[in-house]
């Protein structure tokens, strides 16, 4: 009785497999066990991880017995993978420059010294001078952010550098206007938007997973190392993604914008900048700028 409930559960559980990335808890898992049963003195015994897996898995233990621990395995791999989606978004937050507490203050001082970085080439920029020099002057100045920064971080300036450009061109709310401009975009449009966001989706998951092998660092300090090492490359795909999502997001609306125009006043043709106020308002139906 106890076997067919433990397989029946087990096969349901097998059955979410695909559903979300439970390849990396399985691992984590499994790192977490040999972490609790070495604990930071006896980090490198090799030896006795495999004493307790024999002891486990002998041959004496019975079908029951290794069906339940069969089935604790997949549900701890299973939670561990909803956990690490869970720290996706924080992850990404802390990305972006949303630092609670007393990190506050220390944002604003990065978000002051960018600040100053970018308005120091821009204002080179400004000055004028050969061509060549200029192109090479706005370059350095873009590496620090394509708009002044508001943000202590890279990431968190590239991925509001799109609303703030349109709002400059045109004079138009992206988030007002977005979710009306996404249902006029065609499916090649859409297509290379939604996997470049589940491309960012994916390094901020990883990112998810490197705050948890951090934390397993405090039982097992190996853990640490490799929390480190994804929490690194995290970082840098990151960096790369956002890049690429906030273009093309900047892109649709460049290419798409005269449609979503022409839907609410005819005569937008050609785009006109007194016509993003309007249709902005429109959108927000008189309930002024959304917040947070």
């Amino acid at each position: 009785m106890l076997t067919g409930l433990v397989t029946d559960v087990g096969r349901r559980l097998a059955e979410r497999w695909a559903a979300a990335p439970v390849l990396p808890g399985l691992v984590f898992t499994a790192l977490a066990a040999t972490a609790l049963t070495l604990g930071q003195r006896r980090w490198p015994d090799v030896e006795l991880v495999r004493y307790r897996l024999r002891a486990l898995t002998g041959a004496g233990s019975g079908s029951t017995r290794t069906a339940v621990l069969l089935l604790g395995v997949l549900a701890a791999s299973f939670a561990a993978a909803l956990l690490a989606e869970a720290l996706a978004g924080p992850y990404e937050r802390a990305l972006q420059g949303s630092w609670p507490g007393p990190l506050g203050r220390l944002a604003d001082r990065l978000t002051r010294r960018r600040q100053r970085a970018w308005e120091a080439r821009d204002a080179a920029c400004r000055a004028g001078g050969p061509s060549a020099d200029l192109g090479a002057l706005e370059a350095a100045r873009n590496e620090v952010a394509l708009v002044r920064p508001q943000c202590p971080t890279w990431i968190g300036d590239r991925l509001r550098a799109p609303a703030v450009r349109i709002r400059l061109q045109y004079r138009l709310e992206l988030a007002d206007a977005w979710p009306r401009l996404w249902l006029l975009l065609p499916d090649s449009t859409r297509g290379p938007l939604t996997e470049s966001r589940q491309r960012l989706d994916e390094a901020m998951r990883l990112g998810g997973w490197a705050v948890l092998y951090l934390l397993l660092g405090a039982v097992w300090w190996p853990a640490a190392v490799a929390g480190a090492g994804a929490g690194l490359v995290a970082w840098r795909r990151g960096r790369e993604r956002a890049e690429g999502y906030a273009e093309l997001v900047e892109s649709a609306v460049d290419v798409h914008l005269p449609e979503l125009f022409e839907r609410f006043d005819p005569e937008t043709r050609p785009v006109r900048m007194s016509t993003g106020p309007a249709v902005t308002e429109l959108f927000r139906k008189g309930a002024g700028p959304r917040h947070g």
